[in-house]
């Protein structure tokens, strides 16, 4: 029996479709370079990898194809899911030694991933068919612990422009997840912060960009200037989850925080 299984959630890389592609004056590609060498680092190298959507910033082909390239160059063991800025077809085309898991079981863990995205929108939402997924896959993982990544968050986080982007249907969602008793934690990206409460009876984590950060408990778009992080986790076999965000340190770009948008 594994004592622990170790995670790390990276978030909202943003890829462009070249090596040079910036977002508010950081290379994104870059970011997430420094991110992965920060997890060296950190003696976390070796973790699995979870990638928790907006890997491309514009649906890029060439996106998804640099970080299968990165990915494969590394060795890393990666799961990843789709975020609003991204498309699904292209990443499993570009993502070719990546290929897409709904369901991942590790000793006695489970990983369920759900696609909180809808075409031409930032506004979270649960179909028709991923909560049927949903059901089925917590129907398989009955008996051990879960997890359960998304890239949207179900709730507010306290800065308004991004509340308003939360899972419409995030009710049938929850009523799924609590039936089942087994669901430890629940954790998302697209809110480029580090958040940490309680949905109903579950808790939930939000985890930092790669890139750059948007400024907590803003009213209206707003950037920080905090540098690119990510959430690392520790999966222990008693089903306890530590976890934690770390923020990288010598990132030598930082963000034009006067951006009033992208």
């Amino acid at each position: 029996m594994m004592d622990s299984i170790q995670i790390t959630q990276i978030s909202d890389l943003h890829l462009g479709s070249s090596k040079d592609a910036t977002l508010a004056g950081v290379n994104t590609l870059d970011s997430f370079k420094a991110v992965l060498n920060a997890l060296d680092d950190q003696g976390r190298g070796d973790d699995l990898l979870l990638l928790s959507g907006d890997l491309s910033g514009e649906s890029s082909a060439e996106a998804y194809v640099l970080l299968n390239k990165l990915l494969l160059e590394k060795g890393k063991q990666v799961i990843w899911l789709p975020g609003n800025h991204d498309d699904s077809e292209l990443m499993q085309k570009g993502l070719i030694n990546f290929p897409p898991s709904a369901v991942v079981e590790m000793g006695e863990w489970g990983i369920l991933i759900v696609d909180s995205s809808q075409s031409g929108t930032p506004i979270g939402h649960i179909s028709e068919a991923q909560l049927q997924h949903v059901k089925i896959g917590l129907e398989q993982l009955a008996g051990k612990a879960v997890l359960i990544a998304m890239h949207h968050s179900p709730i507010e986080v306290g800065s308004r422009w991004l509340d308003t982007q939360k899972i419409q249907n995030a009710d049938a969602l929850y009523d799924l997840l609590i039936q089942h008793g087994n669901v430890k934690a629940v954790i998302t990206g697209h809110v480029h912060q580090h958040f940490d409460g309680l949905w109903g009876e579950l808790i939930l984590h939000t985890t930092p960009s790669s890139c750059i950060q948007f400024r907590q408990n803003s009213d209206d778009f707003a950037l920080s200037d905090q540098p690119p992080g990510y959430r690392w986790l520790n999966l222990k076999a008693s089903g306890v989850i530590e976890t934690g965000v770390e923020f990288i340190a010598g990132f030598d770009q930082s963000p034009d925080i006067q951006n009033t948008g992208y």
